[in-house]
């Protein structure tokens, strides 16, 4: 496994950077998804809202590819990468089954 999973219960809470601490989702501003330089991808099940592209080039399909097929998978398209000291922060969107995943490195 070349990741760490870290479940996070508080829907409502901002999501924030273990490295530098800036707030990635920050529900106080209207622009919400606020991506600090440790933040590879910012996804949910359906789809991603931001990636970094030094991690979409470690992705074994890109992310136009992934939107296009009916069997994606989003989380195994982020669990299958071979990206160093990966880091995922995962929260319920409040959705049954349906989950938004924060990736950071300090690479």
């Amino acid at each position: 496994m070349h990741y760490q999973l870290i479940e996070l219960n508080d829907t409502s809470a901002n999501i924030e950077c273990p490295f530098c601490k800036q707030a990635i989702i920050d529900w106080a501003q209207e622009q919400y998804i606020q991506p600090c330089e440790h933040t590879l991808f910012i996804a949910m099940d359906l789809g991603f809202e931001f990636i970094a592209d030094r991690f979409e080039e470690c992705m074994d399909q890109n992310v136009d590819e992934l939107h296009e097929d009916p069997n994606m998978n989003i989380f195994e398209a982020l669990t299958t990468t071979t990206y160093e000291n990966l880091i995922i922060l995962k929260s319920d969107l409040g959705v049954e089954n349906l989950f938004r995943y924060v990736g950071v490195s300090d690479r």
